[in-house]
C-alpha cells in the first residue's frame, strides 16, 4: 500500500469521526433541549392562570384563576367588599357596589353604616379612600371570616375650611359561600366595623 493510499485513508477515518463526533453532539442538544422544554411545560402546567375577570357590575380586573376554597379567592372578596363599604364620596351612593359584594342580611348592615354617617359626609363634603389594608382570615365556628385592617384617608371641608385626615380602621366580616356561578365565590354575610383617628397625624 502506497503513501497516498494511505494518507486519503486516514483522511476517509478523520472525516467519519468528525462526522460521528457532530452527531453525538447534535444528539446531545436535542436531548437537552427535550428535557428543557418538558421541564419548563410542567412548570407553566402548575402556574396559575392569568384571566381577565368582568364582573356583573361591569367592573374589569386582571387575576390569577384560583380554587374557589383558596385563600387568595378569599383575600380578593374581602378588599373588594372592604372598597364597595369605604371607599365613598358625599354627594355618590355606593348601593350598586354594596349589593353585588354583600348578601341581603349583610346588605342590611353595611346599609345601616352608610345611612347612620351620610349626614355628616354631605356636611364636611367628604372624600373617603383606602389607602393600605392588610387581610387575615380564620375559620369560626365553622365559618370563614375575615378581617380587614388599615388606613382610611378623608378630605373634605370642616367649618368653611378644608381638611384631610387619616384614620385607622378593621372591617371583621363573616364570608359566606355564593349559591351561584354569576356571583363572587364569597360574599358578606355580616359585618363590625371600627375606626378611629391617628392620634401621629395633624388635623
Amino acid at each position: 500500500m502506497t503513501e497516498v493510499q494511505q494518507n486519503d485513508m486516514y483522511q476517509i477515518v478523520q472525516k467519519d469521526r468528525k462526522t460521528f463526533g457532530r452527531l453525538i453532539v447534535l444528539h446531545i442538544l436535542c436531548v437537552f433541549s427535550l428535557i428543557a422544554g418538558l421541564s419548563f411545560a410542567c412548570l407553566y402546567m402548575k402556574m396559575p392562570d392569568r384571566v381577565i375577570v368582568m364582573a356583573r357590575d361591569h367592573s374589569v380586573y386582571l387575576g390569577n384563576s384560583s380554587p374557589l376554597d383558596s385563600e387568595r379567592v378569599l383575600h380578593n372578596a374581602a378588599l373588594r367588599a372592604a372598597d364597595a363599604l369605604l371607599c365613598r364620596r358625599y354627594d355618590v351612593e355606593n348601593d350598586r357596589a354594596v349589593n353585588f359584594v354583600f348578601t341581603r342580611r349583610g346588605q342590611g348592615q353595611a346599609k345601616s353604616y352608610l345611612n347612620d354617617t351620610q349626614e355628616m359626609f354631605e356636611e364636611r363634603q367628604i372624600f373617603q379612600a383606602i389607602e393600605s389594608a392588610s387581610v387575615e382570615t380564620a375559620v369560626l365556628g365553622g365559618r370563614q371570616h375575615a378581617l380587614v385592617k388599615g388606613i382610611l384617608v378623608r378630605q373634605g371641608v370642616y367649618f368653611g375650611h378644608p381638611y384631610r385626615q387619616k384614620r385607622d380602621f378593621a372591617l371583621m366580616m363573616r364570608m359566606e359561600k355564593s349559591q351561584s356561578d354569576l356571583e363572587l365565590p364569597y360574599k358578606v354575610a355580616g359585618m363590625r366595623f371600627y375606626e378611629e383617628e391617628r392620634t401621629d397625624e395633624p388635623r
